[in-house]
């Protein structure tokens, strides 16, 4: 199987809460080779940016997010440029009234024909329907 994850999925890796489990379990299977993963290259700026509002709201030490961060930056996670989807990502953000950088993980599934991983349920409910190969990480199993 070949995933796109979004910054949600790598998140719930990082951060106890709601699906972490499942999380834990994409990434298992990616380090075990059963998986593929790829996500556009501002993948580790949106989870430094989850990281850091973590911290602003006194949920985590400075060390603590440090730290997940490097955890994180160790994993490698194969990234594509933004800027090879940056039109498509726009056209599809016009199209279904949402983000960019949003659609850049979108479009990058869809120039793969990979499934696309989100644990994002708004961003699922938005796309899903028109796109099937957008799959929420809840109903990971």
């Amino acid at each position: 199987m070949s995933l796109v994850i979004d910054a949600s999925v790598a998140t719930k890796y990082l951060l106890p809460e709601a699906d972490t489990d499942k999380a834990r379990a994409v990434f298992k299977e990616w380090q075990g080779g059963r998986v593929d993963l790829l996500a556009p290259d501002i993948l580790p700026a949106e989870v430094a940016n989850a990281l850091w509002k973590r911290a602003l709201r006194g949920l985590a030490s400075r060390d603590e997010i440090e730290r997940l961060f490097e955890q994180f930056s160790g994993m490698r996670i194969p990234l594509t440029p933004a800027d090879d989807l940056a039109g498509s990502a726009l056209r599809l953000a016009l199209t279904h009234r949402h983000s960019v950088y949003d659609g850049l993980y979108l479009a990058l599934a869809l120039e793969t024909g990979w499934d696309f991983l989100t644990a994002d349920e708004r961003l699922f409910n938005l796309l899903s329907a028109a796109f099937p190969q957008v799959r929420l990480l809840r109903h990971w199993s």
